[in-house]
Protein backbone atom coordinates (compact mmCIF):
# COMPACT_ATOMS: atom_id res chain seq x y z
CA UNK A 1 0.00 0.00 0.00
CA UNK A 2 1.24 3.52 -0.76
CA UNK A 3 0.83 6.12 1.97
CA UNK A 4 1.92 9.74 2.12
CA UNK A 5 3.53 11.85 4.79
CA UNK A 6 4.74 15.41 4.84
CA UNK A 7 8.32 16.34 5.61
CA UNK A 8 7.02 17.96 8.81
CA UNK A 9 5.36 14.69 9.87
CA UNK A 10 8.55 12.81 9.08
CA UNK A 11 10.67 15.26 11.09
CA UNK A 12 8.24 15.15 14.02
CA UNK A 13 8.06 11.34 14.30
CA UNK A 14 10.47 9.54 11.97
CA UNK A 15 10.15 6.20 13.79
CA UNK A 16 6.40 6.16 13.04
CA UNK A 17 7.01 6.76 9.33
CA UNK A 18 9.87 4.24 9.15
CA UNK A 19 7.68 1.74 11.01
CA UNK A 20 5.04 2.00 8.30
CA UNK A 21 7.67 1.24 5.68
CA UNK A 22 9.16 -1.67 7.62
CA UNK A 23 5.67 -3.20 7.88
CA UNK A 24 5.36 -3.20 4.09
CA UNK A 25 3.97 0.20 3.11
CA UNK A 26 5.68 2.44 0.56
CA UNK A 27 5.74 5.94 2.07
CA UNK A 28 5.89 8.98 -0.19
CA UNK A 29 7.30 11.96 1.72
CA UNK A 30 6.39 15.35 0.31
CA UNK A 31 7.84 18.78 0.94
CA UNK A 32 5.78 21.86 0.09
CA UNK A 33 3.30 19.63 -1.72
CA UNK A 34 5.88 18.03 -4.02
CA UNK A 35 7.29 14.51 -3.71
CA UNK A 36 10.69 14.60 -2.02
CA UNK A 37 11.44 10.97 -1.16
CA UNK A 38 9.99 7.50 -1.18
CA UNK A 39 10.61 4.94 1.55
CA UNK A 40 10.35 1.49 0.03
CA UNK A 41 10.17 -1.58 2.27
CA UNK A 42 13.09 -3.98 2.03
CA UNK A 43 12.32 -7.56 1.07
CA UNK A 44 12.42 -10.04 3.89
CA UNK A 45 15.52 -12.28 3.77
CA UNK A 46 14.80 -15.79 2.55
CA UNK A 47 17.05 -18.76 3.14
CA UNK A 48 17.91 -21.20 0.42
CA UNK A 49 16.01 -23.91 2.31
CA UNK A 50 12.87 -21.75 2.40
CA UNK A 51 13.18 -21.09 -1.32
CA UNK A 52 13.69 -24.79 -2.09
CA UNK A 53 10.60 -25.75 -0.03
CA UNK A 54 8.54 -23.16 -1.86
CA UNK A 55 9.77 -24.26 -5.28
CA UNK A 56 8.95 -27.91 -4.50
CA UNK A 57 5.27 -26.97 -4.02
CA UNK A 58 5.01 -25.20 -7.37
CA UNK A 59 3.74 -26.82 -10.56
CA UNK A 60 6.42 -26.83 -13.26
CA UNK A 61 5.91 -24.32 -16.07
CA UNK A 62 8.78 -23.98 -18.57
CA UNK A 63 8.66 -20.15 -18.64
CA UNK A 64 8.70 -20.04 -14.85
CA UNK A 65 11.62 -22.45 -14.67
CA UNK A 66 13.62 -20.20 -17.00
CA UNK A 67 12.77 -17.12 -14.92
CA UNK A 68 13.74 -18.89 -11.69
CA UNK A 69 17.06 -19.96 -13.21
CA UNK A 70 17.84 -16.33 -14.07
CA UNK A 71 16.94 -15.19 -10.54
CA UNK A 72 19.04 -17.92 -8.91
CA UNK A 73 22.00 -17.10 -11.14
CA UNK A 74 21.72 -13.44 -10.11
CA UNK A 75 21.61 -14.44 -6.43
CA UNK A 76 24.78 -16.52 -6.86
CA UNK A 77 26.57 -13.64 -8.58
CA UNK A 78 25.53 -11.20 -5.84
CA UNK A 79 26.86 -13.43 -3.04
Amino acid sequence: MMVTATATEFNRDPSKILGRSSRGDTVLVSSYGKPAAALIPQPKPTSGADLARHLMTMKAVPETADAVAVILKGMDEAA
